[in-house]
């Protein structure tokens, strides 16, 4: 889980897995806190098997990823001369999958469109909505 405030990740808590692995990202949180800045936010569009790794399975459909830290090479502002070692500038990616995090619920994910909001995702399924854009 994470707390966000104003557009950053300012804390990460242990759900299950590894507690050191969030100490150590609280740590870079609070080193540098440029890591946490939310640089993309993603939705899985092609039908396709899980094949367990996070930068093939965040763009299966019904997927969603949230990424914090650089994000120049998508087009965003944050380069690596605004962290603070330049040479640590990080793009950390949390995919949130039926197969990898069953547990944690999202009950929707909404798009806000020219005036319309638009339900793209609910739990793990893509909408009509989504299924529409797609065919």
């Amino acid at each position: 889980m994470m707390r966000v405030s104003a557009g950053r990740i300012v804390e990460a808590m242990l759900l299950r897995g590894d507690a050191a692995t969030v100490a150590a990202h609280n740590a870079k949180l609070t080193s540098d806190p440029v890591t946490g800045e939310l640089g993309e936010l993603g939705f899985g569009t092609p039908e396709l098997p899980p094949s367990g790794r996070d930068i093939q399975d965040e763009k299966i459909l019904g997927t969603r990823h949230v990424a914090s830290g650089r994000s120049d090479h998508l087009g965003g502002k944050l380069t690596p001369e605004l962290f603070a070692n330049r040479l640590k500038a990080t793009h950390d990616d949390i995919l949130f999958s039926s197969t990898k995090t069953p547990e944690i619920q999202v009950p929707q994910a909404r798009l806000h469109r020219d005036g319309e909001t638009h339900v793209v995702i609910e739990g793990y399924m893509p909408s009509a909505y989504i299924r529409g854009l797609l065919s």
